[in-house]
């Protein structure tokens, strides 16, 4: 998952054609309510088979039956996909970056820059290997899995927060292909979602600024949050949420989304308690969590409640 160092420049510690049917009622999130990631293990996964809860599920744990009680519930389920880190674990991974029926191997990005422990830069820069297979797997996830609500794209952010990436020695013009790839990406992936009324979460930031202090927000660079993505996650920012709560009521987030047409859909997973209370509390997270590992999902912490997204 996706670490952003606490510094001062960063998050403190394309018209897109209509598809699908949309929401069945106006999307609201209301007050902010109980998700989780069960990356791992789908353990506690069930606890959220209700209406307008919220779960991802992992790499490879993706066709268990407790995510499909959740959607058969009401409950909403995005699958983890990660198309920056070059790290075939799992079947959709595999698919991707490796030779598949959606297409050949997919390069390392020129000079394989190793991103983090999990893995070298992925090649995702336009009109590469990645962005011509993108939509033939997230089709192939979508035909295998008819219970899900969407895409959890995780590290998909306009600039690069990699432990190992520096990222203010890149030439602007990498910077920029950076930047104009994860677009691409969250286009694909938009389309895609429209296509048959999912969403899109991303799990990257899309601050507004320049494009090498921030990377900006899109389409406006000024703004935060990327229109063509539902919402986005904020993960273990624990005492910053006074600069991520500004960042989730960004009006930007969901501009282009034909299935929430602007209601945006934001996600914190807290390392405490009083940290997820004070993001809940912001009024710009429709789902909170306490989440400081992901080998099981916690207990919800609150009720749920509808949030105007089409069952499954």
């Amino acid at each position: 998952m996706t670490t952003v160092p606490p510094t001062t420049t960063v998050p403190p510690t394309s018209s897109v054609p209509g598809g699908g049917s949309g929401p069945v009622g106006p999307v609201t999130s209301g007050k902010s309510q109980p998700a989780g990631l069960a990356y791992t293990s789908t353990k506690g996964v069930t606890a959220y088979a209700k209406p307008g809860a919220l779960v991802v599920a992992g790499r490879d744990n993706y066709a268990d039956p407790a995510f499909t009680q959740v959607a058969k519930a009401g409950g909403h389920v995005l699958v983890y996909l990660d198309p920056i880190i070059d790290n075939p674990h799992g079947r959709y991974h595999t698919m991707l970056f490796e030779a598949s029926e959606c297409g050949p191997v997919v390069p390392n990005w020129p000079g394989n820059p190793k991103a983090s422990q999990w893995g070298v830069l992925s090649d995702f820069r336009v009109g590469g290997v990645l962005q011509n297979k993108l939509g033939c797997v997230l089709e192939k996830m979508v035909a295998e899995n008819p219970t899900i609500s969407g895409f959890f794209a995780d590290d998909v952010g306009s600039r690069s927060w990699f432990p190992n990436i520096d990222w203010n020695r890149w030439s602007a013009s990498d910077q920029q292909a950076y930047r104009d790839g994860a677009i691409a990406v969250t286009r694909t992936m938009r389309q895609v979602a429209d296509k048959h009324g999912l969403i899109v979460m991303v799990n990257g930031t899309w601050t507004a600024g320049g494009l090498g202090p921030s990377g900006g927000g899109y389409p406006d660079a000024a703004k935060d949050g990327n229109a063509l993505a539902d919402g986005g996650m904020v993960e273990h920012h624990d005492g910053q949420v006074n600069f991520f709560g500004k960042y989730a009521c960004g009006d930007q987030w969901a501009a282009q989304s034909a299935t929430t047409r602007g209601s945006q859909l934001m996600y914190s997973i807290s390392m405490s308690e009083a940290d997820r209370a004070a993001y809940a509390a912001s009024g710009c997270f429709a789902y909170t969590g306490t989440q400081a590992s992901y080998d099981a999902v916690p207990a919800p912490w609150g009720e749920f409640h509808p949030v105007g997204l089409p069952a499954r």
